[in-house]
């Protein structure tokens, strides 16, 4: 079974490449997905040699990129990109394989450059957040991003992210608001109505879905006399597989078509038609083992992740039991998340788990 870790460039900041590999493997990994191209955030780092707090550039690639390849939307390089391509050497010495960790549409470095190109809601506010993949600036972008990926000697394939319609919950900045939203005024506040999605989806931002919108904020009692607009479908990856020089995709994904983040929604039989293999991830929540169907009933790969420190693991028995649930279901591997932010502790949870279970 593949047995994988998240992890990001400032992983690799004043560690030597074969250093960091021996502790992956001595945890009983066997695989690691690491960030090529990613968000901004603020992360703790309990083991990095320097850093603790550590601001990351918003949105940027960690590989040496040709710009030109690029049309409107041009992403940053990140000073950091230098530590990639000795890493993925020493990987493939080992054969250790590396995927590209990639997010396409959650960028706030271009967002807030082109505010145009990202989800409008039914107000007219743009999350800058959040790229809009019906945008065909943006369509542009993520198959430009997936070939420059691709192009990066020494990746085994592309770990794909947020090639999504990202919602309003899904956060960004730092965000407040007085109340708790009701379910169906998340998803209202979480549809683009951007004139591209108004052309492809034929959806329409009226007066009569202002008004629930604005009453529900207000402390009424939500109402709507018509049906939620249609969840616009998924931007068709079946384009990035002519771009990505063969190596495998591997979409994150969900069956929940309501779903506004980082993941894909779609339903499987759909997700075989465009990318070879699929991961589901249970962040933040329990594991639902209705989001993994038998292996004879799928049409593709599929492996699952989970966050094994806090806040979801606060001890080694919940990481025990999240693993427990996955190596008795039908996956082909599991991913952990995250490399980056765990502590000592938390790496020796995952190795003593990982012994108990696969070894």
């Amino acid at each position: 079974m593949r047995l994988s870790i998240w992890m990001c460039p400032w992983d690799l900041e004043g560690r030597e490449p074969e250093a960091v590999l021996d502790e992956l493997e001595s945890l009983g990994l066997n695989a690691c997905s690491l960030a090529l191209a990613y968000h901004g955030g603020r992360m703790v780092l309990p083991r990095h040699p320097w850093r603790v707090v550590y601001e990351q550039h918003p949105s940027a690639i960690y590989f040496a990129a040709d710009l030109s390849r690029f049309g409107r939307l041009r992403p940053a390089i990140s000073p950091l990109a230098g530590m990639v391509s000795p890493f993925l050497e020493a990987a493939a010495r080992r054969r250790f394989p590396v995927e590209a960790w990639t997010v396409f549409c959650h960028n706030d470095h271009l967002g807030a450059l082109a505010p145009d190109c990202c989800i409008e809601n039914l107000f007219g506010d743009r999350y800058t957040y959040a790229l809009c993949p019906s945008h065909p600036d943006v369509r542009d972008y993520i198959l430009s991003l997936c070939a420059a990926v691709a192009s990066v000697p020494g990746i085994s394939g592309i770990d794909v992210e947020a090639l999504s319609y990202m919602g309003y919950e899904h956060l960004s900045l730092h965000d407040k608001r007085g109340a708790p939203l009701a379910p169906q005024v998340a998803a209202l506040l979480s549809i683009c109505f951007c004139r591209h999605c108004r052309d492809r989806f034929g959806v329409a931002a009226d007066d009569g879905l202002r008004r629930a919108v604005r009453a529900a904020l207000n402390g009424e009692a939500f109402h709507l006399d018509q049906p939620l607009p249609a969840v616009p479908c998924p931007p068709p990856l079946s384009e990035l597989r002519s771009v990505s020089a063969g190596l495998r995709l591997n979409l994150r994904m969900t069956p929940d078509p309501t779903f506004r983040g980082g993941k894909t929604a779609l339903a499987f039989a759909d997700a075989a038609r465009m990318a070879h293999e699929a991961t589901v991830t249970f962040f933040g929540g329990p594991i639902r083992l209705d989001h993994i169907p038998p292996r004879i009933e799928r049409p593709l790969p599929l492996r699952a992740g989970f966050v094994f420190h806090g806040p979801d693991c606060a001890a080694e028995a919940d990481l025990r039991r999240r693993l427990a649930v996955l190596a008795g279901s039908d996956v082909d591997g599991i991913s952990f998340y995250s490399y980056s932010m765990a502590s000592r502790e938390h790496l020796e949870w995952l190795r003593r788990a990982l012994k108990g279970v696969f070894r």
